[in-house]
């Protein structure tokens, strides 16, 4: 099952790609666990991301092919987003 796309859904506020925090449940991962969720959260971009509460607020805009090709969509996303918002 392929992961949903809400980046339309979400096309009127920030997004901030994903990333683990260090919170209690994932201070007990093995090595191999935390290497393989990063990978998984670098390549996701996510709306209402928010260390304060775990990421628990967060909702998924899109699951990307690589970290790099999510970090530029973020980037040029909230870039364009900033300059509507300015105008």
């Amino acid at each position: 099952m392929s992961a949903p796309d809400n980046r339309l859904k979400f096309n009127n506020v920030p997004w901030q790609q994903g990333r683990v925090l260090s919170t209690r449940h994932t201070r007990r991962w093995s090595k191999q666990e935390l290497e393989k969720f990063t990978r998984i959260e670098r390549r996701t971009a996510f709306a209402h991301f928010y260390a304060h509460d775990e990421g628990k607020s967060r909702e998924l805009v899109y699951q990307f092919d690589s970290t790099e090709e999510c970090e530029k969509a973020v980037n040029e996303h909230n870039k364009a987003l900033a300059e509507r918002l300015s105008k």
